[in-house]
């Protein structure tokens, strides 16, 4: 029953070039434990006021399966699915489940889930701590120089960058990724090669209309 709730699984996804200070470091830890918060709601969710495990909506202490029932409790951060919920909920009857019986099946549904979503989270921020850490060991660009070159790969996805592409690069944590800090330090390095005065462009200084269309022949 493990496809009945939805978990927020997005961890923070800041990466190298879409960092706003610091540039190379992420936040370590990023993980939270849910164990706690899951098994205190799993226990408020099967007492009553006297304490005991609760029943059904009809009369306290009732071994019966109720006629509707009550909302169920669920961990923070997991959300029931109504759909599945409904389909449950029959399946909860024929068993004979009562209140608090159904309550712990689907305090189990939702370890369940959470358990594999952490699962995810966690591959996910391991393979990003990898690409970042073969970035700053990278022969080209990483090193000592990590820093400066990084912030050239940023002005080029400043420059060209939709909001689009900034989120597509924290969202997957791509931006983290050597070759693609490689490719957005090159496209940087262009546009510093564009400013007039600057080495490495030909017609630096010379890019307006009339001087392309009628060059001189001054050196």
């Amino acid at each position: 029953m493990g496809d009945e709730t939805n978990t927020d699984t997005a961890a923070d996804t800041t990466t190298v070039l879409t960092a706003a200070d610091d540039t190379g470091v992420t936040d370590e830890n990023q993980n939270t434990d849910t164990n706690s918060d899951a098994a205190a709601a799993a226990d408020e969710s099967t007492k009553t006021d006297d304490g005991s495990g609760g029943g059904d909506t009809g009369s306290e202490g009732s071994q019966t399966p109720p006629d509707t029932y009550a909302d169920f409790v669920m961990p923070e951060g997991v959300t029931l699915d109504e759909t599945i919920a409904a389909e449950a909920m029959p399946i909860f009857k024929e068993m004979g489940a009562t209140q608090e019986q159904a309550q712990k099946l689907m305090d189990l549904a939702a370890k369940q889930v959470q358990a594999g979503s952490q699962k995810q989270t966690d591959t996910f921020n391991q393979l990003m701590d990898e690409w970042q850490t073969t970035s700053k060991n990278d022969k080209e660009f990483g090193g000592d120089k990590f820093d400066e070159n990084v912030k050239i790969a940023q002005n080029a996805v400043n420059k060209y960058g939709t909001p689009e592409l900034k989120q597509l690069l924290e969202d997957h944590g791509v931006g983290n990724h050597p070759e693609v800090i490689r490719f957005m330090l090159h496209v940087g390095q262009t546009l510093k090669e564009d400013v007039p005065g600057s080495s490495g462009s030909a017609l630096a200084g010379k890019t307006d209309r009339v001087s392309l269309m009628y060059p001189t022949n001054d050196k």
